[in-house]
């Protein structure tokens, strides 16, 4: 398969009926608790700035609507790319303006049919071995990538509305370990992109703890060792805490322990992602 990757190319390990299954549970655990709120709580603020909880609920509906033209696109062969001008701050507000003041039953309608149909065509994908690429922020690249971009967005904003009403559930091994893998691919890519060269060691601890080794040169990487990290490059701290940092929730610096280079440019993307 001829890649339409322009820069390094991107690889990463993800099997695509496991990750599949795992944002399968996570959208019935998310579309259960926003099921249970009442008007106090769809107003009341989260963890993005200027979003209450409605917004953050509208957006990932915006997400689920892209998700799915995004797989229906790689059943077709589609080289239509969606993100050419994707801005992570511009973006997501410009799309969710037409969103705000629907009735939020209609956006977990929305979500609920969007996952069901997106999970039905993924699937199917997997099942006949499609190899395609999807794009997404980061550029082409393997479609199951792409649903794992899907995983770690909607994780993510799971917590920004259920953390501050008290409401945030026990996380999931499975899905930390599929949404640190993706935090570390968006660092190897900005990384990439300023011409650098690493291998950054990420030891997640906890009850969710992992290992995860991105490498970036050639192309950008990210495997699961085995054996332990060596202390240079390696960032360790709470698996939470530290993949919700990375993107923005916190200050990396305040929560990991590693070099303070590595820390300062992990600390630095994360408050890109967050619009901050």
């Amino acid at each position: 398969m001829t890649s339409r990757r322009e820069g390094p190319p991107i690889r990463v390990e993800v099997d695509p009926p496991t990750l599949l299954d795992a944002l399968e549970r996570h959208r019935a655990r998310l579309l259960g608790s926003l099921e249970a709120l009442d008007a106090a709580a769809w107003a009341a603020p989260s963890r993005c700035t200027a979003w209450p909880v409605a917004d953050v609920v509208a957006h990932i509906r915006w997400g689920t609507d892209v998700g799915l033209e995004l797989v229906r696109r790689v059943g077709a062969g589609s080289g239509e790319r969606l993100f050419a001008t994707f801005d992570p701050t511009a973006t997501p507000e410009a799309e969710l303006a037409p969103l705000r003041g629907i009735d939020p039953a209609e956006h977990l309608a929305v979500i609920r049919t969007g996952t069901e149909r997106i999970l039905a065509a993924a699937r199917g994908l997997a099942a006949r071995g499609v190899e395609g690429e999807a794009d997404t922020p980061l550029g082409w690249v393997p479609w199951p990538l792409a649903v794992n971009h899907l995983l770690w967005d909607s994780w993510l904003h799971e917590r920004d509305v259920l953390v501050p009403l008290g409401r945030a559930p026990e996380p999931d091994p499975l899905e930390v370990h599929l949404v640190g893998s993706y935090q570390l691919v968006i660092l190897g890519a900005v990384l990439s992109r300023f011409g650098a060269t690493a291998t950054v060691d990420l030891r997640l601890e906890g009850a969710c703890g992992g290992a995860h080794r991105l490498r970036v040169g050639d192309g950008v990487a990210v495997d699961h060792p085995v054996e332990p990290p060596g202390e240079q490059g390696c960032i360790r701290g709470d698996a939470v805490a530290v993949i919700e940092a990375m993107s923005g929730r916190g200050e990396l610096a305040g929560l990991a322990r590693g070099p303070a280079e590595m820390l300062t440019v992990a600390g630095l993307l994360g408050r890109r992602l967050a619009g901050k």
